[in-house]
C-alpha cells in the first residue's frame, strides 16, 4: 500500500535547527526517527501529518554517557547499538535484551530506543525494561530541558507527557549494581513477533532476603505497567518456593489484562504470573 498524502518533511543537521522547527508546532507536525513504526502506520492509512520533522542521525541524539549514577542514552540510539554496546550489556542487560527483540535485524539497525518510546504501543518491547531502572526521559524544547519519570511518561494509549514542541533527546538510567535483571517475551513465534505479554525485572537479594524489587509488564494494559503490589510483597522477604508461588498468584490477582486479536485476557493473566515466577526462579 502506497502513502497517497504529500508530507513535507525537514532534515535539520542539528538538535538546535530542530527544536527551532518544533517551536512552533501544535499538532499538525510529527517527528520521525527510524521511521519503522510511523511509516508503517502512514501506509497501512493511519492519517499522515502535513508535514514531519526528521531527527534521524542528529549526532546530539546518538550519544551514551557513563556516569556513576546513571547512563544516559541519546533517543538516536539504534536497538542494534544497544545490542552490541558491552557497557550497556553489563550495567543494563534487560534493554538490551529487549532491544534484541525488536523485530529483525534490519529493524534494529534503524529502530531507535526514542522512537520505540515515542510511540508509546503498550506492546513497545524496550518499554518495561525502560520501567524496571526507575530512570527517567529528558525532553528539550527552545524554553528548556525537563525530566519525566518513566513511570509517568506514558499516560495512555499512545499518549505521552510531552509537548508537540519538546523533541526526547536521552534516557537518564540508573544501573543495576548489584541486582539482577531478566526480560522475556512470549509471542506467537520466538522471533519478529509483537508480544502477548512480556516483562522485565530487576530484584536485589541479599543473603537470602529480597531487598528491593521492580516488575514492570507489557501488552497487559494500555500502557506499560509496574507491579507495585507484586514489589511491596516481595520485599524484606526470604527468596522461597513458597514465595514465589504466592507472588505468581498475587501478579495474576493484580494484572486487569487486556483482550484483543493477539490473545485472551486470561492467557495474558496466567502467564503474567508465570513471567514473575520466572523471574524469581532465575535469581
Amino acid at each position: 500500500m502506497k502513502i497517497t498524502e504529500k508530507i513535507d518533511v525537514r532534515f535539520p543537521r542539528t538538535l538546535a535547527e530542530a527544536l527551532r522547527l518544533q517551536a512552533g508546532e501544535q499538532t499538525r507536525g510529527k517527528l520521525l526517527a527510524g521511521g519503522t513504526d510511523l511509516m508503517v502506520q502512514w501506509a497501512a492509512g493511519v492519517p499522515a501529518p502535513e508535514r514531519a520533522t526528521s531527527v534521524w542521525n542528529l549526532p546530539e541524539l546518538s550519544a551514551i554517557e557513563m556516569a556513576p549514577d546513571a547512563i544516559e542514552i541519546g533517543a538516536g540510539v539504534t536497538h542494534a547499538f544497544l545490542r552490541d554496546c558491552v557497557q550497556i550489556r553489563r550495567h543494563l542487560p534487560a534493554l538490551v535484551a529487549a532491544a534484541a527483540t525488536v523485530g529483525a535485524a534490519q529493524i534494529q539497525s534503524r529502530g531507535t530506543l526514542g522512537g520505540n518510546a515515542a510511540n508509546a504501543s503498550p506492546a513497545g518491547d524496550t518499554a518495561p525494561a525502560l520501567l524496571v531502572t526507575g530512570g527517567s526521559v529528558v525532553l528539550a524544547s527552545l524554553s528548556g530541558r525537563r525530566e519525566v519519570p518513566l513511570d509517568r511518561f506514558w499516560i495512555d494509549y499512545r499518549k505521552i507527557d510531552a509537548r508537540p514542541d519538546e523533541i526526547i533527546v536521552a534516557f537518564r538510567l540508573p544501573p543495576k549494581g548489584r541486582a539482577k535483571e531478566r526480560f522475556r517475551k512470549i509471542g506467537t513465534r520466538r522471533a519478529q513477533a509483537i508480544s502477548k505479554v512480556m516483562a522485565a525485572s530487576r530484584i536485589l537479594v541479599e543473603k537470602g532476603r529480597i531487598v528491593s524489587a521492580a516488575i514492570a509488564l507489557g501488552s497487559v494494559a494500555p500502557t506499560p505497567v509496574r507491579l507495585a503490589q507484586v514489589e511491596a510483597f516481595l520485599v524484606g522477604k526470604k527468596l522461597s518456593p513458597k514465595l514465589i508461588d504466592e507472588a505468581e498468584q498475587l501478579a495474576q490477582a493484580t494484572v486487569a489484562p487486556i483482550a484483543d486479536i493477539r490473545s485472551s485476557a486470561e492467557y495474558r493473566r496466567w502467564a503474567s504470573g508465570r513471567l514473575v515466577r520466572d523471574a524469581l526462579e532465575h535469581l
